[in-house]
């Protein structure tokens, strides 16, 4: 073979290994909704998420925003689901539906989307190497964070349904979520500072505050001059988290996994 097809052959063989890790994520996710759906059924409900297309606009991110969220995503999810997968295995009792024995896999399968996107980010260090991508890195750990720990404080009976505090369920998935992430974002949030788990748990009073005013009898203008001073209290607490010191990391120079399964 001529020097120029063997460098060319390496390309369509890199080419293909992108193809196959795409097709294989379009295959997980087309699985779990599917198993979603016909665990849904026992309850008579459904997943139709067709009709967004219908029913929103199509709105436009830069790739190293769908990079950043995507891999944190992932990555949050594996740690979620390991973590209830290794707390029902020790707690058989709270095995209260077939779909957790299933949590294992699904856990491994969002690990391994996690790798495919980090493997992405190494690929084009500019998303990895300057001021801008550790703002960028901090905010949107920052925001996905924040958004798990406030929506689980709003569903503490199912995790306690299962014999888990919220509060400390999210902390771990946090604090293990943000060592991994480390791995590959140029800078995170010192999420083990103290003050951070203080802050969020201020963040949880003032959500659970703005809740109460929208399910109260007052009319909508008297609902939102009470909205402000609370607003305005829970972008005061996202600014001072987000300008808490934050932790240099990353690396683009090895990998972060190694070949193997991670529990």
């Amino acid at each position: 073979m001529k020097p120029g097809m063997l460098g060319m052959s390496k390309y369509l063989v890199l080419i293909s290994h992108v193809c196959i890790l795409f097709w294989r994520i379009i295959g997980f996710c087309y699985i779990g909704c599917r198993f979603l759906n016909k665990g849904l059924s026992d309850f008579n409900l459904a997943l139709d998420l067709g009709f967004l297309t219908k029913a929103r606009k199509y709105t436009f991110f830069k790739p190293k925003f769908i990079f950043y969220a995507t891999y944190l995503s992932e990555k949050i999810g594996y740690w979620r689901y390991i973590t209830i997968y290794r707390h029902l295995k020790e707690n058989p009792e709270y095995q209260c539906y077939p779909i957790f024995k299933y949590f294992e896999n699904w856990c491994q399968d969002e690990n391994r989307h996690g790798d495919f996107f980090s493997a992405l980010m190494k690929a084009q260090p500019q998303f990895l190497n300057d001021w801008k991508a550790k703002l960028w890195a901090r905010f949107f750990c920052l925001s996905v964070y924040v958004t798990m720990y406030l929506n689980d404080c709003q569903r503490t009976a199912f995790y306690e349904g299962i014999g888990l505090d919220t509060k400390e369920f999210d902390m771990h998935v946090i604090i293990e979520t943000n060592r991994t992430t480390a791995r590959i974002f140029p800078a995170v949030l010192d999420v083990e500072n103290p003050e951070f788990k203080r802050k969020l748990d201020r963040m949880v009073e003032i959500n659970q505050q703005l809740i109460a005013i929208g399910e109260g009898q007052d009319v909508p203008l008297v609902k939102n001059f009470k909205r402000i001073p609370l607003v305005a209290a829970l972008v005061s607490e996202l600014l001072a988290a987000y300008l808490m010191p934050p932790i240099e990391s990353g690396s683009v120079d090895f990998a972060e996994f190694e070949p193997q399964l991670v529990y």
